[in-house]
């Protein structure tokens, strides 16, 4: 029954209920929502910028479809018009909603009203830079904190333009991929508990607040609008809030940089809804890649999903490997599916502080590799010590949270190099530097994807803080001044992604046999002791050293070996390959400055002698290639003069 009412021009008949939202078409706009309880659904239409109510458009029954409501509203012009939904004279959510308005100031809420969206943004001719797990470089984001610090000099704080802004300084350290965290409409605001009612119905309380103490829900973990990217992390609200988040994607594409998108989707979410979701923002946005919590998303939905088998999707859960083997459903030959979770972390801080019995797991960790899948490590992230805290401090210090430093893990695998929190004392500060460099070393030297937390390539600290979900303030932001305190740490990470670009064999594409199968002599990768091929497992051994044969790869040659020594004493070890023709050259000591000179650079081809907690990293030439090099050194000098 088609009952049309025709009022102030806008003519208004049943919809379509097939897409949720607000759908703009050549006749007017499709309003389909969702509705899980009884009660009487109206639109509201506001004027353009306001929460005045122009007009309110009840549904009957002949638009309900089930539990789905549908209005077309033929007349409807989204530059004069926003929206709205109430149920039962209180406001109701529209999930779908996709451009959110009375979240666009940090820290204060306003009564909630939604813009229609329409696409009228020009991508001319984005291309994704669609690199495999093995060769990114990760860096994880928080939208505010990257660059809302005064120091961060661009124009626009703590905003997708002040990302876009750093693009060249990300695509200078060598960053493939950022990830976003939360950057969805959340409310950051944190109120009191709702009703039980409430939360059945979707209802929140709308009334204008302020965040109380200064405390926010920084990370915004938290139930949102999952198809509108926030407003207060935009310079402008609206269709411009929209227009800046695409415009920053398309300058980090230009700059061949990913962009992956975190989401948290709370228990109980509608799993249609979270495949509508991330298909909008795949199509819409132009992301690389998602991150997901899997507890709540329907894994299975998302890896057989057509339009999202090209992009990256990120979970914790190891069960995605092997759900996701050749000859199943969907398999392809290209990684789509990547796992993300703390058991490098634990164990690379274990090993580094010199903790017994660690030996085996870290040599697991650096081999860990997937044919199916990406493996992403990292040394930091937002809910734990950042890496200059992780050689800081021994006790987590989360007082400023005001939960009488209750909240936080309780194990954070650290050492605070002999005195708790900031010092001058130099011969701290410089083990503390080292220990940062042995953890970026061994976390580059790894064939999983390295992941960096914003700011550690610079030496970021939260004084202690590891979890500081509710801080908004200086102690969660990036200080870019750390770029020149601590310029050395900078170099180090900056030279790693380098040298780890130039040698494929430290991030192969698939899994390494650790064997000889080519009959070259050498494995593809192996582990040493002291002794070559005895390594030793013993746990109060805190020593190893691994073998790269790069001859595996084709159009390379050499091998990259690595000394590592987590012991207080320096240790002595014999490198497996020792012939006459062959020179082994240190590349990387992470107990010196950056720049190694040529007469130090030079070992015998039998041993070397590792200082106590550090990792050296040599690379093999042959005395033919260095001995032309020289010549050709020489010339040049030479002509110079």
């Amino acid at each position: 029954m088609n009952i049309q009412e025709k009022s102030d021009k806008l003519i208004v008949t049943p919809g379509k209920p097939i897409t949720l939202g607000a759908t703009v078409h050549k006749k007017g706009v499709n309003f389909c929502t969702q509705v899980d309880v009884s009660g009487n659904l109206v639109l509201l239409v506001y004027k353009k910028g306001t929460t005045e109510v122009l007009k309110t458009l009840p549904f009957d029954e002949t638009m309900r479809y089930g539990r789905v409501y549908a209005m077309n509203v033929v007349g409807f012009d989204i530059r004069r018009f926003d929206y709205g939904y109430e149920l039962d004279g209180k406001f109701f959510k529209d999930a779908y909603g996709k451009i959110v308005n009375g979240h666009d100031i940090w820290g204060m809420k306003k009564d909630i009203t939604y813009t229609v969206y329409n696409d009228n943004f020009n991508w001319n001719e984005d291309r994704k830079p669609n690199y495999d797990f093995s060769d990114m470089v990760m860096y994880r984001i928080h939208t505010r904190g990257f660059t809302m610090h005064k120091s961060s000099r661009v124009k626009n704080k703590g905003t997708f333009k002040g990302i876009a802004e750093k693009s060249n300084y990300l695509k200078e350290l060598g960053i493939t991929s950022i990830e976003l965290m939360p950057s969805y409409d959340f409310d950051e605001i944190f109120v009191d508990v709702p009703s039980v009612d409430d939360i059945k119905n979707g209802i929140n309380s709308m009334r204008t607040t302020r965040s109380q103490d200064g405390k926010v829900n920084y990370f915004g973990y938290v139930n949102g609008h999952y198809f509108a990217p926030k407003g207060a992390f935009s310079a402008k609200s609206g269709q411009a809030c929209v227009n800046e988040f695409k415009e920053m994607v398309k300058t980090l594409h230009s700059n061949g940089i990913e962009v992956i998108m975190e989401f948290y989707f709370t228990a109980g979410t509608n799993p249609h809804m979270i495949t509508d979701c991330l298909r909008h923002w795949v199509m819409e946005y132009h992301i690389d890649g998602i991150r997901i919590n899997l507890d709540v998303a329907p894994v299975n939905m998302l890896k057989s999903d057509p339009i999202l088998a090209d992009i990256k999707i990120i979970g914790d859960r190891w069960n995605i490997i092997s759900e996701y083997e050749e000859g199943n459903p969907g398999y392809e030959e290209k990684r789509h599916i990547g796992v993300c979770h703390d058991g490098f972390m634990i164990t690379a801080r274990k090993y580094i502080k010199s903790d017994e019995n660690q030996v085996h797991d870290m040599i697991s960790k650096i081999k860990e590799n997937n044919d199916n899948a990406g493996i992403i490590n990292y040394i930091a992230n937002h809910n734990s010590f950042t890496v200059m805290d992780m050689v800081s401090y021994e006790r987590k210090h989360n007082e400023a949270n005001g939960e009488n430093n209750m909240d936080g893990s309780e194990y954070n695998y650290s050492w605070n190099c002999g005195l708790e929190g900031p010092t001058r004392k130099r011969k701290i500060m410089d083990t503390r530097k080292q220990q940062i460099k042995n953890a970026f070393a061994l976390l580059f030297i790894s064939q999983g994807t390295p992941m960096i937390f914003q700011g550690d390539e610079m030496g970021r600290t939260q004084g202690g803080n590891n979890n500081p979900y509710c801080q908004d303030n200086e102690l969660t932001w990036v200080n870019w001044n750390n770029l020149k305190t601590n310029s050395d740490i900078y170099s180090f990470i900056k030279m790693m992604i380098d040298f780890r670009k130039e040698h494929k064999i430290l991030h192969a594409s698939k899994e390494l046999k650790l064997m000889d199968y080519k009959s070259l002599g050498y494995p593809d990768l192996s582990f040493h002791g002291n002794q070559p091929w005895r390594i030793d497992y013993h746990h109060v051994n805190r020593s190893f050293a691994l073998l790269y044969n790069e001859n595996y790869i084709p159009g390379c040659k050499g091998m990259i070996y690595v000394a590592s020594n987590m012991y207080w004493e320096s240790e002595e070890f014999n490198i497996p390959v020792s012939d006459k023709d062959t020179i082994w050259k240190v590349v990387i000591a992470t107990d010196k400055a950056i720049s190694i000179s040529e007469e130090k650079m030079i070992v015998n081809n039998r041993t070397i002698v590792v200082p106590p907690r550090s990792i050296v990293i040599l690379t093999e030439e042959k005395t033919k290639q260095v001995l032309v090099k020289r010549k050709m050194a020489k010339t040049r000098k030479i002509e110079k003069e």
